[in-house]
């Protein structure tokens, strides 16, 4: 049972990442929970639910029902806790005990937890999660000005270094990405290549894992190669 912190400077995808590596994890025999403390969560509108006052990521933290009961359920394996579609800011009306809290819990729930952070890591479920992390997923891609993202967080991503798991998540064509990883003086462990369908595929609410042709199958190998670095 481990919790995996997903991680990274703004659109490097990260939530894409996340919803794609928590799809392929429940296509085995592990159950997984996908956190997302984001307003207006992106991940509800990747995976078309409504997350409900009652089964989301507030509910769990106020801890008045199981955390079983408070989830969203998207496959027999596969739950999520994100805010509710009716929130409009969640503006940390929580404490330092309900987060450690939450992830104690759902650790212990699940096989496996991941936490889609927010760039920002004064965001307390991302503190928290970074803190308590088993492994940090670090989506390098994004746009150049992810360098000054990475300069800027310096001291935090030093912190947690020593569990860090690089990730080349290559999300647009038009970057040249060997030229910026060289920029952040770093080669990823696991490079997870560009689908131009990625928009549309996720518009339509299907996962880019799985999916067929050349691309789909490199996309899907390079995720299964994730999950692999992630039991070792």
């Amino acid at each position: 049972m481990s919790i995996c912190a997903i991680w990274g400077a703004p659109q490097s995808g990260k939530t894409t990442l996340a919803v794609n590596l928590a799809h392929a994890i429940s296509q085995g025999d592990k159950t997984v929970c996908l956190i997302s403390p984001a307003a207006h969560s992106e991940m509800s509108a990747i995976l078309r639910v409504e997350i409900k006052e009652d089964r989301s990521l507030r509910a769990a933290l106020r801890g008045n029902e199981g955390i079983r009961r408070t989830v969203t359920k998207i496959n027999e394996l596969f739950y999520v806790l994100a805010m509710p579609v009716s929130a409009d800011t969640f503006d940390n009306d929580y404490s330092d005990e309900q987060a450690k809290r939450l992830l104690d819990l759902t650790r212990i729930t699940f096989d496996f937890v991941l936490v889609d952070c927010p760039s920002q890591p004064d965001n307390l479920i991302a503190a928290w999660s970074l803190n308590k992390a088993d492994q940090v997923l670090l989506c390098m891609g994004g746009q150049v000005s992810c360098v000054l993202w990475h300069m800027a967080n310096k001291k935090a991503l030093q912190t947690v270094r020593s569990k860090t798991v690089y990730v080349g998540s290559e999300v647009s064509q038009a970057l040249d990405n060997a030229a910026l990883y060289e920029l952040l003086k770093c080669i990823p462990d696991v490079r997870i290549p560009y689908m131009k369908e990625a928009c549309l595929l996720q518009s339509e609410g299907r996962f880019l894992f799985g999916q067929s042709g050349r691309k789909g199958r490199a996309y899907s190998r390079a995720i299964n190669r994730l999950y692999g670095v992630m039991q070792s």
